[in-house]
């Protein structure tokens, strides 16, 4: 049986610069900011353990610079943006888009303090509704042009939740086709039954699971396929995005629900998701409502010894009750794990070998960039970039088909 050493656990959880998770990590570009709310004010951010200011310049670009000013560490995101860059509120300290220092009040006319400065800041651009920043060395990459980001359709872009717990494990729920049906068949038919046949493959771009489950009626069967690309994207054609036909045409873009688990730091992580329907006459408009907190990925309550005491204004119910949306309650149970969890004592099932695929692939990853190279995912030819389709499927078929499938996987 397959089981994560601590020592493993302790590379794959870590991702602050110059851990070797960390390193892998920067290799990529993160969503970290929602387009459209983004506007004359900078904001505070942190990613991968760092302290940062989104904000943009006077051209209306994002800019992604450290938090802490230079001079006495006064948080850039209660400055003024200006022409050149962005003021510190405190002293005046001017920092241009790219980091450097423009103006240093205080010092001479003629002082050199400024040059001697190196502040952080990180490439940003924008697609598909979201601000997307890149942490890593230079040549930088390009910005992978998913369907879901680039294609023409119906696109909602949103931050849909937090959550106190290390990235991996909110990751690693993208991947595990087993807890759907567990943890989300009360309110989502489509998965309840438990799988009846459930295979996993290698991709270009990361990991897909492949599962066949009884339909909602005799001779019917429930297919999906859900995708894990580097480096950390969950992506799947799901109920809230398939609506309309069951089948749709096979030279149609997918449908799809992608969603990124960015690391805040260590120990927290914050959930980026994109709901995406092609330009299609086959595919009705998207169905499209605010989410409230229940329904988001950050946990309502934390699982903690004796809390219900702790919350409770008089006699307290003793139990939870886990929030009646897929969001919800892969928040709870996620926040339940523990911030970070100890994977050396867990004891992994058949059902789980996406677990076992998903961090190999990471620790080889890691390998292939200490030794100077690109990992996977990393996107760099400009006619490759045009569009990648990238989904998932989530469809009806018949004994027919699901004969086919399974004749395919063997």
């Amino acid at each position: 049986m397959y089981r994560t050493t601590k020592k493993e656990n302790e590379i794959l959880t870590r991702v602050s610069a110059g851990t070797p998770m960390g390193e892998l990590l920067r290799r990529y570009w993160w969503p970290i900011g929602i387009s459209a709310h983004l506007k004359e004010r900078p904001t505070y951010i942190r990613v991968m353990g760092e302290d940062l200011v989104l904000f943009r310049d006077a051209a209306g670009k994002p800019a992604i610079i450290g938090a802490r000013c230079a001079h006495r560490r006064a948080n850039l995101c209660l400055g003024d943006v200006e022409k050149d860059g962005i003021r510190c509120r405190y002293h005046g300290w001017l920092y241009g888009n790219d980091g450097r220092v423009l103006q240093t009040p205080g010092e001479p006319p003629d002082s050199k303090l400024k040059d001697t400065i190196k502040h952080p800041s990180y490439p940003a651009q924008e697609l598909g509704g979201f601000i997307f920043v890149y942490m890593g060395p230079k040549p930088v990459p390009l910005l992978p042009r998913y369907h879901f980001l680039a294609a023409e359709g119906e696109r909602h872009s949103i931050v849909q939740g937090f959550g106190k717990c290390n990235w991996l494990q909110a990751t690693e729920n993208g991947i595990d086709p087993l807890h759907a049906g567990f943890l989300h068949g009360d309110i989502w038919d489509a998965v309840s039954a438990e799988p009846e046949t459930t295979w996993f493959e290698e991709t270009d771009l990361g990991i897909v699971y492949k599962v066949i489950r009884p339909g909602r009626k005799p001779g019917e069967y429930n297919y999906r396929e859900h995708h894990l690309f580097m480096p950390g994207i969950s992506s799947g054609g799901d109920a809230s995005v398939s609506e309309g036909a069951d089948n749709p045409p096979p030279d149609e873009l997918p449908a799809v629900t992608a969603r990124w688990s960015v690391p805040v730091d260590d120990t927290r992580m914050m959930h980026m998701r994109v709901f995406f329907k092609p330009a299609s006459k086959n595919a009705k408009p998207l169905q499209f409502k605010t989410l409230s907190l229940a329904q988001t990925r950050t946990s309502p309550f934390q699982v903690e010894p004796y809390g219900e005491y702790q919350n409770a204004t008089g006699a307290p119910t003793l139990g939870y009750t886990i929030p009646k949306s897929i969001g919800g309650e892969d928040a709870v149970m996620l926040d339940s794990m523990g911030t970070i969890v100890d994977r050396e004592n867990e004891n992994l099932t058949v059902a789980d070998e996406s677990m076992e695929m998903l961090r190999k692939m990471y620790l080889k990853q890691i390998e292939v960039v200490k030794q100077g190279g690109d990992p996977l995912g990393v996107v760099r030819d400009e006619n490759k970039n045009q569009m990648i389709i990238a989904g998932g499927l989530y469809r009806w078929i018949s004994p027919d088909e699901r004969k086919q499938l399974l004749e395919k996987a063997a």
